[in-house]
């Protein structure tokens, strides 16, 4: 109704039925059979134009994380936190391809990288075991022997063993990633992983492991070591070729030192052996016998008893 000014005059009734009346009332039914309030279907549309905007956020960061995921399965090593260099597989498969022998025994030599003066023992060709008695000095076919894992003073050894196929009493060491395995007949390998693979495959094929410290993992130190101070050193390392030494240095040296020493020489990976120059004993090619002074009081002291862990021995083909 216009007025006589020419305007309009709409009352609240009118204004309220001024909505187009094929709008449809959505009523929502509760679950006790009760309407909520009837909302008309012109209300919704702001939610209902933000609801794809909503979607599509969530599937793009469902997308950003299926792609972290990926990325992490397809370039996780196996130890979780260390590239490495040889897979468990293909550690398996060494171990399936077993032992080749030599009667040459070890090669010594001796080498100062950055001020870290080592010897390097050739472990190629030599037949490995782990051993629960002090072995007899006075066979020839003796070549090398040293430690392996570590043990709590309870006699249990730290981290996964196996000895000769049989599964021995042990207790965590979960920060021991690094590990050597023997096949049944004595081809040793070592690797880097937090799986036990390798374990259980010499598990069931009557060979031997045991877990220790990494110092090398594909060229790459630990961004922390576990053990501090200053003492004799040793390892079992691994060259690019796969030929494996046993390193121990002239004097006392940080585990960081011994590492960087090591890398900087060219050993891939590198195994911890505890005990420095404790167990240091050699026979050369010539049949030579060489050991410290410490070795010696090792060999009295468990010459009637059983050391406190298997010993990690190396002995040559007598043909």
């Amino acid at each position: 109704m216009r007025n006589e000014d020419n305007t309009v005059n709409v009352n609240e009734e009118e204004r309220f039925d001024s909505r187009p009346t094929d709008i449809p009332v959505i009523v929502i039914e509760r679950d006790n059979g009760s309407s909520a309030n009837p909302r008309h279907g012109m209300s919704g549309t702001p939610h209902g134009k933000s609801t794809p905007v909503l979607w599509s956020v969530v599937i793009i960061l469902l997308i950003a994380l299926a792609g972290t995921v990926l990325l992490y399965v397809f370039n996780r090593t196996d130890s979780g936190r260390l590239p490495v260099s040889v897979s468990d597989k293909e550690n398996i498969e060494q171990l399936k391809s077993g032992y080749k022998a030599s009667a040459t025994g070890t090669t010594h030599s001796s080498d100062s990288i950055l001020g870290v003066a080592m010897d390097f023992f050739t472990l190629d060709g030599l037949r490995a075991s782990l051993e629960t008695q002090m072995p007899d000095t006075t066979d020839n076919s003796l070549v090398l022997f040293m430690r392996s894992a570590d043990y709590h003073p309870d006699g249990s050894v730290i981290g996964t063993m196996v000895l000769d196929g049989e599964r021995i009493k042990s207790k965590n060491g979960t920060e021991r990633l690094g590990y050597v395995a023997l096949s049944k007949d004595g081809k040793p390998v070592t690797g880097v992983s937090e799986s036990d693979r390798v374990a259980d495959y010499v598990s069931g094929s009557g060979g031997s492991f045991f877990r220790q410290y990494v110092l090398l993992s594909d060229g790459t130190l630990p961004s922390d070591f576990h053990l501090h101070g200053k003492v004799e050193r040793a390892a079992i390392g691994r060259m690019a070729d796969g030929t494996l030494y046993y390193i121990v240095t002239r004097h006392k040296e940080t585990m960081y030192d011994f590492s960087d020493a090591m890398r900087e020489y060219g050993v891939v990976d590198a195994i911890y052996i505890t005990g420095g120059n404790s167990y240091l004993f050699h026979r050369d090619s010539n049949g030579n016998v060489c050991m410290t002074d410490n070795t010696r009081s090792k060999i009295s002291k468990y010459s009637e008893s059983a050391p406190p862990a298997p010993l990690l021995v190396f002995r040559k083909d007598i043909r």
